[in-house]
């Protein structure tokens, strides 16, 4: 392995001089004109690496990394705990120039590729010229923070800020900047990872702006909805229009069972409702009594539906018995004198009608009439015809409209 030193041209950003007179009161607007400035002055030298690249896995790391000389930082800190302050947060406030003035005094030693990438730099010296674009007033605060952090005896220090690539492109980045193992005296070595979360938090931004749009929508729609999780049957979520109907809170009806609205034999078609979506999603109907707080028992149509992409979340929607058709038959129409429906219907059909208005299916309505499945279906049609119906839907808010459930 070729373990010849590679030798590179760095930047020295920091004067070696004293700051005793470095007082000018620049604020951390000033932040970017000042390194600006600075780069253009300050001289150049080779610094000599070692061949912990030999290998080049620091190079071609497949993160951006880079190297840092905070060994002038650290003399001017032990400069200020001797004769200026014991407080430097407060000493930073009141001096933003000294911060300035540390970032200075930082020496990049070494960048690696990706670095050089995430910036849009052309190489190294591109990079180290171009910092005073990179670093802005957010960078500006996030040193601080750091220098504090290295002030107060830490090693490591891990931040979120914003920086600017040279192309003048935004870039959120999460940055983790450690004092390794043998440096601790001196700073001489400091090693600063980046990771690029700018996609991420573009993506939870937008997650952010569907969920109030989505939170609108369901508070917003007329139609009572609520969400439970399906294999458990607890309700999870309830909107403004599900509160009004049972006159309850959210904190009354998030964590029910949605059997436990119900009674009697309607909450085992609940449970039955839920069985049936947990073996075969998609969309299920039934008409059950749900009880308002003070209006006593209320009938709904109930509608099921699995969440697309979600099996474990089923939506329910309940739309009161009553409101989608008027009192009268489809049939009637004005001038026409007014038939009881009732009439028309036999009493097995009166029968079957109370059942089907009660959520019962087919199958079940058979057993408890001790007939065929295939009989119930004709019975069934037959209703649907003498009354003028065309789905069930409409068939349960007739009989309900017209006192036959």
């Amino acid at each position: 392995m070729d373990n010849r030193a590679a030798k590179i041209t760095t930047t020295n950003l920091a004067h070696p001089s004293v700051l005793d007179n470095v007082r000018a009161k620049q604020c951390p607007e000033d932040y970017s004109r000042g390194l600006h400035k600075h780069s253009q002055t300050t001289r150049r030298e080779s610094v000599t690496l070692s061949a912990d690249d030999s290998d080049g896995m620091f190079t071609h790391a497949p993160v951006p990394l880079w190297e840092g000389d905070f060994s002038e930082v650290k003399r001017r800190f032990n400069q200020l705990k001797r004769h200026c302050t014991d407080d430097v947060r407060k000493y930073f406030k009141k001096h933003p120039e000294e911060v300035l003035a540390l970032a200075r005094m930082v020496k990049i030693v070494r960048v690696n590729n990706e670095t050089l990438r995430l910036y849009d730099a052309a190489g190294t010296v591109d990079f180290r010229e171009g910092r005073s674009l990179i670093f802005n007033k957010n960078s500006f605060e996030v040193f601080k923070e750091e220098l504090i952090a290295f002030w107060m005896g830490r090693t490591s220090f891990t931040s979120e800020k914003i920086n600017l690539t040279l192309a003048g492109a935004s870039k959120i980045i999460l940055i983790h900047v450690c004092i390794p193992p043998g440096f601790e005296h001196n700073w001489a070595k400091v090693c600063v990872a980046i990771t690029d979360i700018t996609e991420i938090e573009d993506r939870m931004r937008n997650l952010a702006v569907s969920e109030r749009k989505y939170r609108s929508v369901f508070n917003a729609v007329q139609t009572a909805v609520l969400l439970a999780d399906l294999p458990t049957g607890v309700i999870i979520e309830v909107n403004k229009s599900t509160r009004r109907l049972f006159g309850e809170s959210d904190n009354e009806l998030v964590g029910l069972h949605l059997a436990d609205m119900l009674q009697g034999e309607e909450s085992d078609g609940v449970r039955a409702l839920l069985h049936l979506h947990a073996n075969r999603p998609g969309s299920g109907k039934q008409v059950f009594h749900i009880r308002h707080r003070n209006k006593g028992l209320i009938p709904v149509f109930a509608t099921a539906n699995a969440i697309e992409g979600d099996a474990n979340v089923i939506v329910m929607s309940l739309v009161p018995a009553g409101e989608t058709l008027p009192m009268r038959s489809a049939e009637s129409k004005v001038g026409t004198p007014y038939v009881d429906p009732g009439t028309k219907l036999t009493q097995r059909e009166h029968e079957i009608l109370r059942l089907i208005c009660r959520g019962k299916t087919n199958r079940t309505i058979a057993q408890h009439l001790c007939i065929s499945d295939k009989t119930v279906d004709t019975h069934r049609t037959r209703i649907m015809q003498k009354l003028n119906t065309h789905c069930v839907v409409d068939l349960v808010n007739l009989a309900i409209a017209n006192k036959l459930a």
